[in-house]
């Protein structure tokens, strides 16, 4: 329980500048933290890409993965989340840590953010999209990242998916680099074709 009665999740940053520093999210019934093995996992992969990158979390969550981002030096860290309360966490403890002119989280749909950000000729070097599990968001996300260009040329694409979903999803023209199955998530790797 948070300190306002409130259930919350807790988790701790792996590694980098903010290692070992604790988050507390608002625990809402439909979003929770990846398990800290999975963090490690993909930031432990994306550890050549992150210093001085451009970083965007689609469906941000509890924003463990913005700081994880942030904390292995990426130049900036940009969220993107719909629930008030998720955002105002991520806010929060990006004042509370010091990280603030770096990492930011916009309350907005994804679909909406991806438009703004291509009208504003934005490209950011890995793009995180790991959505709500079973509803197909993955396939519509690509769509709109296909038709509304955000990765940069020599960018990197992260959809993390339940793996028993693989099979199903539409990768469009993106180049699967590889896939990084760990239990029951994939996170599967995208470059531009």
């Amino acid at each position: 329980m948070g300190k306002d009665g409130t259930d919350r999740f807790e988790f701790t940053i792996i590694a980098g500048d903010l290692k070992g520093r604790r988050i507390s999210a608002p625990k809402l019934g439909h979003t929770r933290p990846p398990l800290s093995r999975l963090r490690k996992s993909i930031f432990d992969f994306l550890s050549p890409y992150l210093l001085d990158a451009e970083y965007l979390d689609l469906f941000s969550g509890t924003g463990s993965y913005l700081f994880e981002a942030v904390s292995r030096r990426v130049r900036s860290a940009l969220g993107v989340e719909m629930e008030p309360e998720l955002v105002a966490s991520i806010e929060r403890y990006a004042e509370k840590y010091h990280v603030s002119d770096r990492l930011q989280c916009r309350r907005e749909d994804v679909f909406a953010a991806i438009l703004r950000l291509h009208e504003q000729k934005r490209q950011f070097d890995i793009v995180m999209v790991a959505p709500p599990q079973y509803q197909g968001m993955v396939d519509r996300t690509l769509e709109y990242l296909q038709r509304h260009p955000i990765v940069a040329p020599s960018g990197l694409l992260i959809c993390q998916h339940d793996t028993t979903e693989t099979k199903k999803i539409d990768f469009h023209d993106f180049e699967i680099s590889q896939q990084r199955k760990y239990g029951n998530t994939t996170f599967t790797v995208l470059r531009l074709p």
